[in-house]
């Protein structure tokens, strides 16, 4: 496993591939319900650092770069990359699209995991799956489907991201970044991949959208010692306070 901290490109974890494989984090100090949230703490690290540490256990992933904007607000982003050795990208605030293009770009991905930094749950192994779909040929754009809002993986090869980027011109389509994909399958190769009954738990949210989720997900996180814990055990300890609240 590479170091999350290093900054430099490792071979993935039990295989290889021609086109390198990049996650980008788009974060932003911006939000509109939850101003901030990027940078506030799960145990001893901020929520970014935490989704850095948790997604560098997928074994397809060859880097890690945080997309971030222009914004003076944003500075404090670039200074936690920076002090533990991750890569950044500064683009628009609003074409979130366009920014993603040009980190791509940055980083010679051939292969884009696109992963958001209000999702520190993001699954490590629904990122294997989404990208040993891709890379075998057979899409060039996958998603994991039903799973617990904010573990999903996604991934896109550059010409699907850079096919996208041509003909998606809606606010929707450049703010949302792969939507176009989703809205138009028959546009590009799509992969839309079933779920694993056990992980389809859509009723499930782990998103960081508002102060309430943050408290939800800082219980959660309270109880692993480290990132390194798998989608079912989450799913369990959701399970577990979801009854301890309703006995109460």
């Amino acid at each position: 496993m590479k170091n999350p901290t290093s900054g430099a490109s490792a071979s993935p974890k039990g295989r290889s591939h021609k086109a390198k494989t990049v996650a980008i984090i788009q974060a932003r100090m911006g939000s509109f319900r939850l101003p901030g949230k990027v940078m506030m703490t799960l145990g001893n690290r901020p929520i970014l650092t935490f989704l850095i540490d948790r997604i560098s256990k997928a074994r397809n992933i060859d880097d890690i770069l945080v997309a971030t904007t222009t914004h003076e607000r944003d500075n404090v982003i670039i200074e936690e990359c920076t002090s533990r050795g991750i890569p950044t990208f500064r683009g628009s605030e609003d074409d979130v699209l366009g920014r993603y293009v040009g980190a791509a770009a940055a980083s010679n991905a051939g292969i884009i995991v696109r992963v958001t930094a209000d999702n520190p749950f993001t699954d490590p192994d629904s990122i294997d799956r989404v990208v040993d779909v891709i890379a075998s040929g057979r899409a060039d754009y996958a998603i994991e489907m039903d799973m617990p809002v904010g573990t999903t993986g996604e991934a896109v090869t550059w010409n699907g991201l850079l096919l996208i980027d041509a003909v998606a011109k809606t606010d929707r389509w450049r703010e949302h970044v792969t939507l176009y994909a989703k809205e138009n399958p028959d546009a590009l190769r799509c992969a839309f991949i079933a779920s694993n009954p056990e992980r389809g738990r859509p009723d499930l949210s782990f998103t960081v959208d508002e102060i309430e989720d943050y408290l939800f997900v800082r219980q959660l996180s309270e109880t692993f010692t480290d990132t390194d814990f798998s989608l079912m055990e989450l799913i369990t300890v959701a399970d577990e306070l979801a009854v301890r609240s309703r006995v109460s």
